[in-house]
């Protein structure tokens, strides 16, 4: 039950954010909002401010505001409906939703730079068998200072520096409060990145212990780092995004959906607080770049038509609009189905039940 209602938290956050963003633009630029609502189908619960009714509806997955004239059939020319606006005061309206999740990333990391990130230490919690870091000496319990001559507080300093060695590595650690130095002669091995492309990597046998400590920064360096970090995730949900169409990267595996998304919150949930927005901060991302794709329905979609009519200098037809539209949507549905079905087989649903039954 917990676990629902954290995923929900999560999931409605992010909506409201979004919807939000649209709402918010749309009346800046004198466009009446007609609903806003959080979630689709049968309403639940709804009530009416001023122009507007605020919706809860019975499906939580996303969300979605009407505004006047925005459906060209029901457009009637008034100065208050979506159609009437110029070209910029569209975009405005349409790209404010995914800046929105943008901008709820950089203000989660943000708080969580501020605040204060968990970060593993230097101490070593396993030395792989075998391993040059077992062959040169280095045991679990030791706690690494220095490489090559460079200090090192955090695991990711250890991390960064082995990357960027190439041949013997002078390691400086502290055993039992007593200095020691160790030569590590690191082996280089071909294993996949992050993106599935297999590349050189130096492998010394090494892993951090469960010791952490809490980072805080000040804050402008959170300001900074919550740019960063914004930045770092959407530059890589791109590139591998572009890996996926070109058939680099295998799309089964690097997709999930909600059902994916379900189980990662609640682990994420089980690490801690800090560790559940450090999560919502990255899924925001993730729709930040998923909506901003010219797929026809999403928000993307809408963008590309609205830069087509700018460069041809005169409206697309309603028709041509809706054909593109409906053939949009018959092939996200037909997405998300794939997607939902390959986590059904990811999670082992189809066990789980098959196995509740025979229980029964």
């Amino acid at each position: 039950m917990l676990s629902a209602l954290t995923f929900l938290f999560v999931l409605s956050v992010l909506v409201v954010v979004h919807e939000y963003g649209h709402f918010i633009v749309a009346r800046m630029v004198g466009i009446r909002v007609e609903k806003f609502s959080i979630g689709f189908g049968p309403v639940l619960f709804s009530r009416k401010f001023g122009e507007t009714e605020f919706a809860f509806s019975l499906l939580p997955l996303g969300g979605f505001v009407k505004m006047a004239g925005e459906n060209p059939e029901e457009a009637t020319g008034k100065k208050d409906e979506f159609n009437s606006k110029s070209l910029l005061q569209k975009f405005a309206v349409v790209f404010a939703g995914p800046l929105m999740n943008a901008f709820l990333a950089f203000v989660i990391f943000t708080g969580v730079f501020f605040v204060g990130q968990p970060t593993f230490t230097a101490r070593l919690g396993k030395v792989l068998d075998g391993s040059p870091a077992k062959e040169a000496g280095l045991l679990p319990g030791d706690t690494i200072v220095a490489i090559d001559g460079r200090s090192v507080k955090f695991w990711d300093d250890v991390m960064k520096e082995v990357r960027q060695g190439r041949g013997p590595m002078r390691i400086r650690v502290e055993r039992e409060g007593v200095p020691a130095e160790f030569t590590v002669n690191p082996k280089i091995q071909q294993m996949p990145n992050i993106f599935g492309k297999r590349s050189s990597i130096p492998f010394v046998g090494v892993a951090p212990s469960s010791e952490m400590v809490t980072i805080k920064s000040g804050p402008l360096k959170a300001v900074a780092l919550g740019a960063e970090r914004v930045w770092t995730l959407t530059t890589m949900i791109f590139y591998s995004l572009g890996l996926m169409i070109t058939g680099a990267m295998p799309f089964k595996e690097s997709v999930t959906g909600p059902i994916g998304i379900f189980f990662m919150t609640q682990e994420a949930a089980k690490l801690g607080v800090i560790y559940l927005f450090l999560f919502m901060g990255s899924l925001s991302v993730s729709l930040f770049v998923l909506n901003l794709l010219p797929i026809p329905v999403l928000d993307g979609g809408h963008v590309l038509f609205i830069l087509i009519e700018r460069l041809k200098g005169s409206p697309i037809k309603d028709s041509t609009k809706e054909r593109v539209t409906q053939g949009g949507l018959v092939a996200l549905l037909g997405l998300m189905a794939l997607v939902i079905f390959q986590d059904l087989h990811r999670f082992s649903i189809f066990e789980n039940i098959k196995h509740l039954f025979i229980r029964s």
